[in-house]
């Protein structure tokens, strides 16, 4: 059996002890700053064959909201290192104003990354060769609301990459783009129909969005290349357990120019397929479908059951039912703040012939 991830119970743990001095609110509106949840913390501790032992730790800080079930601003910082010379950080705040119509989230993070490659296609061997990155990128969304429903984000995206490769390789020989340092500066928008009740956790609504973002040479990027996907999401309580929820997701992704291989379309693991390798399959297009069902099971404490399929293929029309590769499985989840329902989540999965374990923030999907 191959695990994945494996991630240490002290993870869980430490989320247990996250905040809980907060004063919980009642159901009475407004609600007092001094009331309200402010922080949350958790450890990472973690081992895999790809990173050997993982520490680190993530904080998240929550302003004040001036209504009870309003969603609050948002601040993440994540930090960690791991004993085969991987690191990084991460600081990314999502900010809501002028009574959240416009949304203003920012992604900032510096990484240095020994990771695999396998090629391209969903016949890739199963044998990799070694890349080492070190990274810096950002990513600056403004986002305005429509009314209750519509929603048009604004993107600038920057990413600096020096790569080192392993030399007489299937990345040196092939010159596969993206096999030497770079620099891609891209310019991009996303909009669509929007009625989730909440972002972290949603319990019901609908989303269907549309994603493009153009890397181009007159905006400082080494290689021309463009990225679109396609988002359709649906929540809904059932009548199968009181405050249970189905969700439904499709995901299309396309690009086309000369792509970095690091941009090319792939399931990540964490938030579609989850529980496989990160860049295990990659290709110009993917297809994901997802499906979840979230009940509660005590206090903070919350289940899912989830079954997910995906493929990749140099285009959608090449795709065929018998080569998606599937993801079933279960979690646990932990309301580190539950007015905002901010879970910390533990996925267990059957994925790709072995067992995969993802630990992270907010939902999948």
């Amino acid at each position: 059996m191959r695990i994945l991830f494996t991630a240490s119970l002290l993870s869980l743990a430490g989320a247990l002890c996250a905040e809980e001095l907060a004063v919980h609110t009642s159901d009475a509106k407004p609600i007092a700053a001094t009331d309200q949840q402010r922080w949350a913390a958790f450890p990472i501790i973690a081992s895999s064959p790809e990173t050997g032992q993982m520490l680190g730790g993530m904080l998240f800080y929550f302003f004040p909201v001036d209504e009870l079930g309003k969603q609050a601003s948002t601040i993440d910082t994540m930090i960690y290192g791991t004993t085969k010379g991987q690191y990084g950080v991460q600081v990314s705040p999502n900010i809501f104003f002028d009574a959240g119509r416009y949304r203003l989230n920012a992604m900032l993070s510096r990484s240095i990354w020994q990771a695999n490659y396998y090629g391209i296609g969903m016949d890739s061997p199963d044998a990799a060769e070694k890349y080492k990155s070190s990274n810096l990128q950002g990513v600056l969304t403004l986002e305005r609301r429509f009314g209750d429903d519509f929603v048009l984000d604004i993107m600038g995206l920057y990413d600096s990459n020096d790569i080192t490769v392993q030399q007489g390789g299937m990345l040196e020989t092939e010159r596969v783009p993206g096999y030497d340092d770079g620099t891609y500066n891209g310019l991009g928008f996303e909009g669509g129909y929007d009625t989730r009740d909440n972002t972290n956790s949603p319990t019901e609504g609908v989303v269907v969005r549309y994603r493009y973002a153009k890397y181009a040479s007159g905006l400082g990027s080494d290689l021309e290349f463009n990225l679109q996907n396609w988002d359709v999401r649906h929540y809904r309580k059932t009548e199968w357990m009181k405050d249970s929820v189905l969700a439904l997701a499709a995901t299309v992704r396309r690009t086309n120019g000369e792509v970095p291989f690091r941009y090319l379309s792939s399931p990540d693991g964490t938030l579609i397929l989850r529980g496989i390798e990160n860049g295990r399959y990659r290709d110009r297009d993917m297809l994901a479908l997802q499906s979840e069902w979230r009940f509660p099971i005590h206090g903070r404490f919350s289940a899912t059951a989830f079954a997910e399929a995906a493929q990749v293929a140099p285009r959608l029309g090449e795709m065929t039912a018998g080569r998606f590769v599937t993801s079933l499985g279960a979690g646990i989840r932990y309301a580190l703040n539950p007015d905002q329902r901010f879970n910390v989540r533990g996925d267990l999965a059957w994925v790709d012939h072995g067992v995969g374990m993802i630990i992270y923030v907010r939902e999948a999907f």
